[in-house]
Protein backbone atom coordinates (compact mmCIF):
# COMPACT_ATOMS: atom_id res chain seq x y z
CA UNK A 1 0.00 0.00 0.00
CA UNK A 2 1.35 3.36 -0.90
CA UNK A 3 2.54 5.46 2.16
CA UNK A 4 2.76 2.45 4.29
CA UNK A 5 6.26 2.64 5.25
CA UNK A 6 5.02 6.00 7.55
CA UNK A 7 7.18 6.68 10.52
CA UNK A 8 5.55 4.87 13.02
CA UNK A 9 5.45 7.60 15.75
CA UNK A 10 2.73 8.87 13.23
CA UNK A 11 0.01 6.49 14.78
CA UNK A 12 0.22 8.20 18.09
CA UNK A 13 0.99 12.10 17.33
CA UNK A 14 -1.63 12.38 15.10
CA UNK A 15 -3.70 9.70 16.31
CA UNK A 16 -7.79 10.95 16.31
CA UNK A 17 -7.44 13.31 14.06
CA UNK A 18 -9.65 13.21 11.19
CA UNK A 19 -8.42 15.55 8.65
CA UNK A 20 -5.87 18.80 8.80
CA UNK A 21 -6.10 21.52 6.06
CA UNK A 22 -2.78 21.80 4.74
CA UNK A 23 -0.81 25.29 5.15
CA UNK A 24 0.42 25.51 1.60
CA UNK A 25 0.13 28.31 -0.55
CA UNK A 26 -2.96 28.90 -2.45
CA UNK A 27 -4.35 26.90 -5.10
CA UNK A 28 -2.76 28.28 -8.46
CA UNK A 29 -4.79 26.70 -11.40
CA UNK A 30 -4.37 27.54 -15.09
CA UNK A 31 -6.66 29.61 -16.83
CA UNK A 32 -7.16 26.50 -19.22
CA UNK A 33 -8.91 24.69 -16.54
CA UNK A 34 -12.57 25.77 -17.14
CA UNK A 35 -12.47 25.12 -20.59
CA UNK A 36 -10.69 21.79 -20.01
CA UNK A 37 -13.68 20.55 -17.52
CA UNK A 38 -16.12 21.72 -19.33
CA UNK A 39 -15.09 20.03 -22.99
CA UNK A 40 -13.93 17.10 -21.65
CA UNK A 41 -15.10 16.26 -18.33
CA UNK A 42 -17.30 12.38 -18.95
CA UNK A 43 -19.58 10.01 -16.38
CA UNK A 44 -17.22 8.19 -14.32
CA UNK A 45 -18.50 4.53 -14.29
CA UNK A 46 -17.68 1.28 -13.01
CA UNK A 47 -15.51 -1.04 -15.06
CA UNK A 48 -15.31 -4.19 -13.06
CA UNK A 49 -16.71 -5.40 -9.38
CA UNK A 50 -14.64 -5.49 -6.79
CA UNK A 51 -14.92 -6.55 -3.50
CA UNK A 52 -17.71 -4.32 -1.98
CA UNK A 53 -19.44 -3.96 -4.96
CA UNK A 54 -19.79 -7.71 -6.40
CA UNK A 55 -22.37 -7.62 -8.69
CA UNK A 56 -21.66 -8.19 -12.13
CA UNK A 57 -22.81 -5.78 -15.01
CA UNK A 58 -25.88 -7.68 -15.54
CA UNK A 59 -26.57 -8.52 -12.25
CA UNK A 60 -26.40 -4.65 -10.99
CA UNK A 61 -29.13 -4.33 -14.27
CA UNK A 62 -31.64 -6.62 -12.44
CA UNK A 63 -30.85 -5.64 -9.35
CA UNK A 64 -31.88 -1.97 -10.13
CA UNK A 65 -34.98 -3.19 -11.90
CA UNK A 66 -35.39 -5.07 -8.55
CA UNK A 67 -34.68 -2.90 -6.07
CA UNK A 68 -33.70 0.28 -7.25
CA UNK A 69 -30.50 -0.40 -5.83
CA UNK A 70 -27.44 2.20 -7.91
CA UNK A 71 -26.10 0.16 -10.92
CA UNK A 72 -22.42 1.95 -11.40
CA UNK A 73 -21.99 0.58 -14.30
CA UNK A 74 -24.60 2.91 -16.15
CA UNK A 75 -25.98 5.55 -13.56
CA UNK A 76 -22.29 7.65 -12.73
CA UNK A 77 -21.77 8.98 -9.05
CA UNK A 78 -19.44 11.28 -10.57
CA UNK A 79 -18.17 12.92 -13.96
CA UNK A 80 -14.38 13.83 -13.88
CA UNK A 81 -10.94 14.04 -15.78
CA UNK A 82 -7.70 12.47 -15.23
CA UNK A 83 -4.74 13.66 -15.62
CA UNK A 84 -2.34 11.79 -14.38
CA UNK A 85 -2.02 8.14 -14.26
CA UNK A 86 0.68 5.40 -13.49
CA UNK A 87 0.41 1.72 -14.11
CA UNK A 88 -0.92 -0.03 -10.94
CA UNK A 89 -3.70 2.82 -10.41
CA UNK A 90 -6.85 2.11 -9.51
CA UNK A 91 -8.49 0.56 -12.64
CA UNK A 92 -12.22 0.11 -11.34
CA UNK A 93 -13.57 3.11 -13.24
CA UNK A 94 -13.33 4.76 -16.63
CA UNK A 95 -10.51 6.98 -16.55
CA UNK A 96 -11.32 10.20 -19.24
CA UNK A 97 -7.74 10.93 -19.57
CA UNK A 98 -6.34 14.64 -20.32
CA UNK A 99 -2.49 15.47 -20.38
CA UNK A 100 -2.34 17.38 -17.62
CA UNK A 101 1.67 18.87 -17.68
CA UNK A 102 0.10 19.52 -21.64
CA UNK A 103 -3.37 21.60 -20.58
CA UNK A 104 -2.68 22.47 -17.13
CA UNK A 105 1.30 22.63 -16.69
CA UNK A 106 0.96 25.90 -13.41
CA UNK A 107 -1.45 23.51 -11.21
CA UNK A 108 0.61 20.75 -12.16
CA UNK A 109 4.05 22.50 -11.04
CA UNK A 110 2.04 23.72 -8.34
CA UNK A 111 1.78 20.78 -6.62
CA UNK A 112 5.08 19.86 -7.08
CA UNK A 113 6.86 22.76 -5.92
CA UNK A 114 3.77 23.10 -2.69
CA UNK A 115 3.89 19.45 -1.35
CA UNK A 116 6.20 17.89 0.14
CA UNK A 117 6.36 14.55 -2.43
CA UNK A 118 8.78 11.90 -3.60
CA UNK A 119 6.32 11.46 -7.00
CA UNK A 120 2.51 12.16 -8.12
CA UNK A 121 0.91 8.53 -9.23
CA UNK A 122 -2.94 10.10 -10.20
CA UNK A 123 -4.64 13.35 -10.19
CA UNK A 124 -8.31 13.37 -11.07
CA UNK A 125 -11.07 15.72 -10.70
CA UNK A 126 -14.40 14.35 -9.88
CA UNK A 127 -17.65 16.15 -9.33
CA UNK A 128 -20.52 14.42 -7.37
CA UNK A 129 -23.79 13.92 -9.46
CA UNK A 130 -25.40 12.54 -6.08
CA UNK A 131 -25.18 12.79 -2.64
CA UNK A 132 -21.87 10.00 -1.99
CA UNK A 133 -22.72 7.60 1.01
CA UNK A 134 -20.67 7.31 4.32
CA UNK A 135 -17.78 4.64 3.42
CA UNK A 136 -13.98 4.13 3.58
CA UNK A 137 -12.34 4.39 0.54
CA UNK A 138 -9.82 1.28 -0.48
CA UNK A 139 -6.68 2.74 -0.76
CA UNK A 140 -4.81 4.56 1.84
CA UNK A 141 -6.43 3.05 5.00
CA UNK A 142 -3.49 3.96 7.16
CA UNK A 143 -3.52 5.55 11.31
CA UNK A 144 -2.58 9.14 10.14
CA UNK A 145 -4.30 11.73 8.39
CA UNK A 146 -2.89 11.10 4.64
CA UNK A 147 -5.69 11.20 1.53
CA UNK A 148 -5.01 14.28 -0.31
CA UNK A 149 -7.92 16.31 -1.55
CA UNK A 150 -8.13 20.11 -3.09
CA UNK A 151 -11.13 21.98 -3.39
CA UNK A 152 -10.93 23.53 -6.76
CA UNK A 153 -14.64 24.78 -7.04
CA UNK A 154 -17.34 24.72 -4.69
CA UNK A 155 -20.78 26.93 -5.48
CA UNK A 156 -22.41 25.06 -2.19
CA UNK A 157 -23.47 27.64 -0.09
CA UNK A 158 -22.16 25.53 3.22
CA UNK A 159 -19.91 22.75 3.95
CA UNK A 160 -20.88 18.92 1.80
CA UNK A 161 -17.66 16.37 2.60
CA UNK A 162 -18.06 15.39 5.98
CA UNK A 163 -16.08 12.58 8.00
CA UNK A 164 -17.35 10.60 11.37
CA UNK A 165 -15.91 7.94 12.95
CA UNK A 166 -16.09 4.00 11.81
CA UNK A 167 -18.67 2.39 13.87
CA UNK A 168 -17.44 -0.66 15.98
CA UNK A 169 -17.58 -3.74 13.33
CA UNK A 170 -18.24 -1.85 10.36
CA UNK A 171 -15.86 -2.26 7.71
CA UNK A 172 -16.94 1.17 6.20
CA UNK A 173 -18.15 -0.59 2.89
CA UNK A 174 -21.49 1.46 1.37
CA UNK A 175 -23.18 -2.10 1.12
CA UNK A 176 -23.59 -1.71 5.05
CA UNK A 177 -25.63 1.62 4.41
CA UNK A 178 -24.06 3.51 7.09
CA UNK A 179 -26.52 5.91 8.70
CA UNK A 180 -24.98 9.74 8.82
CA UNK A 181 -24.30 10.64 12.30
CA UNK A 182 -25.30 14.36 12.90
CA UNK A 183 -24.21 14.33 16.33
CA UNK A 184 -20.40 12.90 15.27
CA UNK A 185 -20.27 14.23 11.82
CA UNK A 186 -17.17 16.58 11.06
CA UNK A 187 -17.48 19.32 8.05
CA UNK A 188 -14.49 19.87 5.84
CA UNK A 189 -14.50 23.74 5.65
CA UNK A 190 -12.09 25.93 3.98
CA UNK A 191 -13.88 28.75 2.98
CA UNK A 192 -12.67 31.52 5.16
CA UNK A 193 -9.05 29.57 4.99
CA UNK A 194 -5.70 30.18 2.75
CA UNK A 195 -6.05 27.10 2.00
CA UNK A 196 -8.36 24.86 0.56
CA UNK A 197 -5.87 21.82 0.60
CA UNK A 198 -6.93 18.79 2.99
CA UNK A 199 -5.94 15.28 4.06
CA UNK A 200 -8.23 13.28 6.02
CA UNK A 201 -7.84 9.47 8.44
CA UNK A 202 -9.28 6.80 6.64
CA UNK A 203 -8.87 4.24 8.52
CA UNK A 204 -10.81 4.80 11.44
CA UNK A 205 -12.81 7.47 10.02
CA UNK A 206 -15.48 7.43 7.22
CA UNK A 207 -16.73 10.11 5.12
CA UNK A 208 -19.23 11.15 2.28
CA UNK A 209 -20.46 14.15 0.44
CA UNK A 210 -24.23 15.54 0.49
CA UNK A 211 -26.15 16.88 -2.68
CA UNK A 212 -27.32 20.25 -1.99
CA UNK A 213 -30.38 21.19 -4.05
CA UNK A 214 -30.61 25.13 -4.96
CA UNK A 215 -34.14 26.20 -3.92
CA UNK A 216 -35.29 27.69 -6.98
CA UNK A 217 -35.42 25.54 -10.41
CA UNK A 218 -36.51 21.72 -9.34
CA UNK A 219 -33.87 19.26 -9.55
CA UNK A 220 -31.47 21.98 -10.10
CA UNK A 221 -28.07 21.36 -7.57
CA UNK A 222 -25.20 22.96 -6.40
CA UNK A 223 -21.57 21.37 -7.73
CA UNK A 224 -17.95 21.56 -6.86
CA UNK A 225 -14.95 20.16 -8.04
CA UNK A 226 -12.45 18.04 -5.55
CA UNK A 227 -9.23 17.13 -6.88
CA UNK A 228 -8.07 13.74 -5.66
CA UNK A 229 -4.15 13.35 -5.57
CA UNK A 230 -2.05 10.11 -4.55
CA UNK A 231 1.85 10.82 -4.49
CA UNK A 232 4.61 9.34 -1.99
CA UNK A 233 5.27 11.24 0.56
CA UNK A 234 8.63 12.71 1.77
CA UNK A 235 8.54 11.62 5.62
CA UNK A 236 10.60 14.76 6.97
CA UNK A 237 8.90 17.39 5.23
CA UNK A 238 6.00 16.10 5.29
CA UNK A 239 5.92 15.44 9.25
CA UNK A 240 6.90 19.08 9.27
CA UNK A 241 4.25 20.53 7.15
CA UNK A 242 1.27 18.37 9.58
CA UNK A 243 2.77 20.26 12.33
CA UNK A 244 2.66 23.78 10.67
CA UNK A 245 -0.82 23.30 9.41
CA UNK A 246 -1.94 22.29 12.91
CA UNK A 247 -0.71 24.89 14.33
CA UNK A 248 -2.28 27.17 11.96
CA UNK A 249 -5.51 25.59 11.50
CA UNK A 250 -5.91 23.44 14.82
CA UNK A 251 -8.95 25.52 15.17
CA UNK A 252 -10.74 23.84 13.01
CA UNK A 253 -10.26 20.28 13.96
CA UNK A 254 -13.03 19.70 16.31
Amino acid sequence: MRNSNYPRHFEEKYKGIPFIVLDIPPIIMDDTFKEMWDTHNAPIVRLKPDERYTDTPEEAGRMHKLTGKLNEYTMPNWNGINVIDSPGADDRWTKPMIDGSAVIPKFIDYLKTSLPTNGISQILFWSNQRPIGIHRDMNEQLPYPNSLRIMIQDENPKPTFWLQPLGKGSKGIGSENIKFDKDNAIYVDTTELDSNAFVYNNQTWCHGAHKLQKIYGEGMYYSKILCSISLSWEWKGYEELLDRSIEKYGNNIK
